[in-house]
C-alpha cells in the first residue's frame, strides 16, 4: 500500500475508531448510572463469578485464528471459511461441556442460582462465535466505519434490553441478558452488514500454515484472560457477593475509559502494522506515532477518570457505591500502561513474533496469580497495588523484547511517552489546588473536567506538541469536508 494511502486509512481508521468508542462508552455510561442506581452489589457480584469462564471460552472459540488472518498477507476466502467452521465447532463444544459443569460452578462459589444463570449467560460465547470473521474481514480491510456502525446498534439494543429488565424487576438476570443480546445482536448485524459468506467446506491446509503462529496466539490469550478474570474468582471464593459486587462495579467504571483508549490504537494497530512489516525502518516511524498518540489519549483519559471518581460514583450512582470509589482510583492509576503495552504486543504480533507474545503474557499470567494468592488475605486494594507494581515489570521487559527485535529501546520509549505523562499530572496538580476548596459535588466534577481539557489543551498548544497538532488538523480536515 502506498504512504499516502495507508496514512489516509490510518487516520480514517483512528477517527471513526474514536467516534465509535467514545458513543460506545457514553451509551455505557447512561445505562450504567440507571443501572448502578436500580441493581444492588449482590446482582453485580454475582454475574462476575462467572466472568472467567466466559473469558477462557472466548478465547478459545477464536482459537488465535482471527488474528492470524489479520496478519496474513495472501488471503482467499478457504481461510476465511475454514475458520469460521473451526470457531463455531469449537463454541458449540465448549457452551455443551460448561452447560454440564454448571451445577459444579454454583457448588464452587456456593451459590445455586447460578447453575441456571451460567447457562444463560454462557450462550453468549456461541453467538459471538458466528461473527468473528465478519469482524475480521472489516478489520483487514480497514472498515472501520462499518463496524462503528455495528458495535452502537447492538450495544444500544443490549443496554436497551437490560435496563427494561432491571425496571420490571429481574435484577441479576437483567445484567445476563444484556450480555447475551449483545453478543446475538452485534453476529446478526455483522451478517446484514459484511458481504462475506462462509463457503460449505473447511480445508486443512489453510489451518495448518497458521497452526503454528495461532497456537501460541491462543495461549497467549488464554494466559492474558486468566490473570483478568482471577480477580473475580478469588473475589467470589473468598469474598461475600457484595464485596465483589464492589470490585465489579469499580472495574465496570475503569473499563469506560480504558476501553475508549484501547479500542481507538487496538482496532487500528495490528492491521497497520501488518501492513508496512516489509519495512522495518517505516514500521518504526508509524508504531512510535501510535505510541506518542495513545500516550497522548492515555494519561489524561484514564488518570482522569481516577482525578474525578468520588464525584462521579456519588453522583451518578449514589452512595450505595461508595466503596468502589478507591478500588477505582487504583484501577486507574495502576491500569495506566495498558494500552501502551497493547499496541507494543501488536508490533511483536505484526513481525510474527507470537512466541514472544506468549512467553511475556504467560510470565506475567503465572506471576500475578502467584502474586494474588499471595495477598488475597490483605484486601482488595493491596491486591491491585501489588499486580500495579508487576504490570511495570511487564512492561519493562515487553520493551526490552521489542529492542531485541525490531530495535525500539527504553529511551524511545521515555522521549515517546513520559512527557504526556508529565504534563497530565502537572494539568491534575493545577486544577486540583483550583478545586480543593469547592465542596458541592457537581460544582467540583464541573470545574475539575472544563479546566483540566482547557488547560491540557493549551499546554499542548504552547508546547507545539506535533501529534496534537496534526490530530487537530485531521479534526478540521474531516468537519470541512462534511460541511462542503
Amino acid at each position: 500500500m502506498e504512504e499516502g494511502s495507508l496514512k489516509e486509512k490510518t487516520a480514517s481508521g483512528l477517527f471513526w475508531s474514536g467516534f465509535g468508542n467514545l458513543f460506545q462508552q457514553v451509551i455505557q455510561l447512561v445505562f450504567a448510572i440507571f443501572m448502578g442506581r436500580i441493581l444492588f452489589p449482590d446482582d453485580f457480584g454475582l454475574v462476575a463469578m462467572l466472568s472467567i469462564f466466559t473469558l477462557v471460552a472466548t478465547t478459545l472459540q477464536e482459537s488465535g485464528f482471527s488474528i492470524a488472518l489479520i496478519n496474513k498477507q495472501e488471503i482467499n476466502r478457504d481461510d476465511y471459511s475454514s475458520v469460521f467452521w473451526v470457531n463455531g465447532g469449537i463454541s458449540l463444544l465448549l457452551y455443551a461441556l460448561l452447560f454440564f459443569a454448571a451445577p459444579w460452578i454454583a457448588d464452587f462459589y456456593r451459590q445455586p442460582q447460578l447453575t441456571d444463570l451460567s447457562r444463560f449467560v454462557f450462550l453468549s460465547f456461541v453467538f459471538n462465535a458466528f461473527g468473528i470473521i465478519q469482524n475480521t474481514v472489516l478489520t483487514k480491510r480497514l472498515e472501520i466505519k462499518k463496524l462503528t456502525f455495528v458495535n452502537l446498534a447492538s450495544l444500544l439494543i443490549a443496554c436497551s434490553t437490560g435496563l427494561t429488565l432491571a425496571l420490571l424487576g429481574f435484577a441479576y438476570w437483567a445484567i445476563a441478558a444484556q450480555m447475551v443480546v449483545l453478543s446475538f445482536s452485534k453476529t446478526l448485524i455483522l451478517w446484514v452488514v459484511s458481504s462475506w459468506r462462509p463457503a460449505l467446506c473447511m480445508k486443512k491446509s489453510p489451518l495448518q500454515s497458521m497452526f503454528t503462529f495461532s497456537i501460541k496466539l491462543l495461549i497467549s490469550s488464554l494466559c492474558s484472560h486468566l490473570s483478568n478474570g482471577m480477580y473475580s474468582l478469588l473475589l467470589g471464593k473468598c469474598y461475600d457477593e457484595k464485596q465483589t459486587g464492589y470490585y465489579s462495579q469499580a472495574y465496570r467504571w475503569f473499563s469506560i475509559p480504558l476501553g475508549i483508549v484501547i479500542g481507538i490504537v487496538s482496532s487500528i494497530s495490528l492491521p497497520v502494522l501488518a501492513e508496512v512489516n516489509d519495512n522495518d525502518e517505516r514500521q518504526r516511524l508509524v508504531f512510535r506515532k501510535m505510541l506518542r498518540f495513545t500516550a497522548f489519549i492515555t494519561f489524561p483519559v484514564i488518570l482522569g477518570t481516577a482525578f474525578i471518581a468520588k464525584e462521579l460514583i456519588l453522583i451518578l450512582v449514589t452512595d450505595r457505591w461508595l466503596n468502589s470509589v478507591v478500588i477505582l482510583q487504583l484501577l486507574c492509576i495502576t491500569g495506566i500502561f495498558l494500552p501502551i503495552v497493547v499496541i507494543y504486543l501488536n508490533l511483536l504480533t505484526s513481525k510474527g513474533h507470537s512466541g514472544v507474545v506468549l512467553s511475556l503474557n504467560a510470565a506475567y499470567c503465572f506471576l500475578m496469580i502467584g502474586v494474588l494468592l499471595l495477598t488475597i488475605k490483605y484486601g482488595i486494594r493491596r491486591m491491585i497495588i501489588c499486580n500495579g507494581i508487576l504490570y511495570l515489570f511487564n512492561l519493562l521487559f515487553t520493551i526490552l523484547a521489542t529492542r531485541k527485535y525490531i530495535g525500539l529501546t527504553i529511551r524511545h520509549f521515555i522521549y515517546d511517552v513520559f512527557p504526556f505523562l508529565g504534563i497530565t499530572c502537572v494539568v491534575f496538580t493545577m486544577v486540583y489546588m483550583i478545586v480543593h476548596p469547592i465542596e458541592n459535588l457537581y460544582f467540583s466534577l464541573g470545574a475539575k473536567i472544563v479546566l483540566s481539557v482547557l488547560f491540557y489543551f493549551l499546554i499542548m498548544q504552547f508546547s507545539k506538541i506535533v501529534i496534537f497538532r496534526e490530530s487537530v488538523r485531521f479534526l478540521k480536515t474531516k468537519l470541512l469536508n462534511k460541511k462542503s
